[in-house]
């Protein structure tokens, strides 16, 4: 089969989990023996350098093509709609390009609500079924923002087979009687991450997000700061990940003086992840709104128990057997959970948490239901023309 990946873009050495779900998911096919081309046009606003117009690469079996011309928010004076016409415009260049090395493919697989409708135009040109993968919080949040709605609206009706990657985005969507065509996938975890023994070292709490408002970062932080007397001397806090609220977090860290333990680490490639969740107890990350969670089944596949908000996905990952779910911006939930796990840690498995996640979520089993859908779609799309 010839699929084309509609990505975000694809992990470099600045931007190492930009578009990583779609490299997996890519890297899966390819291992079953399929022919993938991922495309993405680059929307971002960087200041890291980027060339003008669109740029191949291989790797691992996987060719990319990707499209920059102009960041979107330099765009703030264009009405939404023709930013997403002038989008597709460019995506549909970067396609054209694509397919003068390689075929037409049988189906284009495009991740994202924004990118599955710029992929529209790619479908009706060229009458190839397309597949959408949804994982956008924002379609979780309450209230829906109109702007999304509306999108969802012109977007999805048109998509032959929409994948959520929750039970709860997936009812969002349902509600919304926008596509009939709707199954669950959820995200797979790459095989990257992996449970190994540990080695002595102090009690360590890990949590792994973007510095944003809505991972609640700043209250993980004022919970561990009123359990802190509960805690062993050396307890540790380490937090992975970059944004707008690192110099907020960092302030409220040393208001309450806890700067030999609690660290802002910044942005990690995925090796440095993988060695800091191994080297770790607990992860915890109590989000507002999550469509999915990969960073708590990666927790769950290096054999972490977790602690979670009760926020949309996560309600398809924790069980009894590997954490806690907790309401959502509740203080008091958060620091009983957390006195709870340390006082009970002996009772989790760490090597049962780490399986019973890659029963669940391997590359291998997610990237065989995607297929599924994909030849199912493909099959219908023939028997139509």
């Amino acid at each position: 089969m010839k699929i084309f990946i509609i990505a975000r873009g694809y992990p470099s050495q600045t931007s190492p989990t930009w578009g990583c779900f779609e490299k997996d998911q890519a890297e899966a096919l390819v291992q079953m023996g399929h022919q993938v081309t991922i495309l993405s046009v680059d929307t971002r606003f960087r200041f890291d350098k980027r060339k003008l117009g669109i740029q191949h690469l291989v790797d691992n079996g996987i060719s990319i093509y990707n499209m920059f011309v102009i960041p979107a928010k330099l765009l703030f004076f264009i009405p939404q709609a023709v930013k997403n016409k002038f989008y597709a415009w460019l995506l549909l260049l970067t396609f054209r390009k694509a397919i003068k090395t390689h075929e037409i493919p049988d189906v284009i697989y495009a991740h994202y609500l924004d990118i599955i409708n710029w992929a529209m135009v790619i479908k009706k040109r060229y009458n190839i079924p397309l597949v959408g993968m949804e994982h956008w919080s924002k379609i979780n949040q309450d209230p829906m923002q109109e702007s999304i709605r509306n999108l969802i609206y012109s977007t999805y009706p048109h998509v032959d087979h929409l994948i959520a990657v929750s039970e709860a985005l997936k009812q969002t969507i349902m509600a919304m009687d926008v596509q009939p065509n709707i199954s669950v996938i959820h995200n797979m975890v790459s095989d990257d991450f992996h449970y190994i023994a540990q080695e002595n070292h102090p009690l360590t709490f890990i949590s792994v997000g973007r510095l944003v408002s809505g991972k609640r970062f700043d209250l993980l932080i004022d919970a561990l700061s009123n359990t802190k007397k509960l805690l062993p001397k050396n307890w540790r806090l380490l937090i992975v990940g970059d944004g707008k609220l690192k110099n907020t977090l960092h302030q409220q860290i040393t208001n309450h003086k806890l700067e030999k333990n609690i660290y802002l680490l910044g942005q990690k490639t995925k090796a440095e992840i993988v060695h800091l969740l191994q080297s770790s107890d607990i992860f915890v990350l109590p989000s507002q709104s999550e469509t999915f969670g990969v960073a708590y089944i990666e927790a769950l596949a290096c054999g972490l128990p977790i602690i979670a908000t009760d926020c949309g996905g996560p309600r398809d990952i924790v069980t009894p057997n590997n954490g806690f779910l907790i309401p959502t911006d509740n203080q008091q939930a958060l620091e009983k959970a957390i006195i709870n796990m340390v006082q009970n840690m002996h009772l989790y498995n760490r090597q049962m948490i780490a399986d019973e996640c890659q029963n669940r979520f391997s590359s291998t089993n997610v990237a065989k239901r995607i297929l599924k859908i994909l030849e199912n779609t493909i099959q219908e799309s023939k028997k139509q023309k």
